[in-house]
């Protein structure tokens, strides 16, 4: 299960609408970054997606955790997490979600294409489909609609990657692969 991630975007309120009515929720201010929104489901499993202005990254945070200190509010301590302003461009990168909604694939281009992104229908390797939201032209995430995540389901599993993609591995409690 994913709790929640982070993306950037050129206008995080209208992106994190967008999400909300992917996973059924609120679109609150984020005040531990400025200028951020945050969408949260309605059903109570914690998964949220943050979005940031694209001149905002995670940082490592510096010393070691102090017992004695705690926040008062939406704030980090130094030792944590920070998320400070860069000064890069937002560029093609690895990542991306894959994430599940109830909306039909008509309101998911519909709304994508309100926004000016790219989306576009798939299909990946004949096993389940979806949709590729290109957020601000830059960022993929793909959206499972319901049919396609029931597709998805009965793939994305280790039978099913082991039948596609060869014999797994498996970590052990050393973080080595056995």
């Amino acid at each position: 299960m994913i709790a929640h991630m982070s993306i950037p975007s050129a206008n995080p309120k209208q992106t994190a609408l967008f999400f909300a009515a992917l996973i059924d929720g609120l679109v609150f201010d984020f005040p531990v970054v400025s200028g951020a929104s945050i969408a949260v489901a309605k059903d109570g499993s914690g998964t949220a997606i943050e979005v940031y202005p694209p001149t905002m990254a995670h940082h490592p945070g510096t010393g070691e955790p102090d017992p004695t200190l705690s926040p008062t509010g939406p704030a980090t301590m130094p030792w944590e997490d920070q998320i400070l302003a860069v000064s890069v461009d937002p560029r093609p990168s690895s990542f991306h979600l894959a994430l599940g909604t109830r909306l039909s694939e008509s309101e998911v281009l519909s709304w994508a294409n309100s926004l000016g992104w790219r989306a576009v229908v798939c299909e990946r390797g004949g096993v389940f489909g979806l949709i590729e939201v290109w957020v601000d032209n830059t960022y993929l995430v793909e959206v499972l609609v319901p049919e396609q995540m029931a597709r998805y389901r009965q793939f994305m599993n280790v039978t099913g990657c082991a039948a596609m993609f060869g014999p797994g591995a498996a970590p052990n409690p050393q973080g080595n692969i056995s």
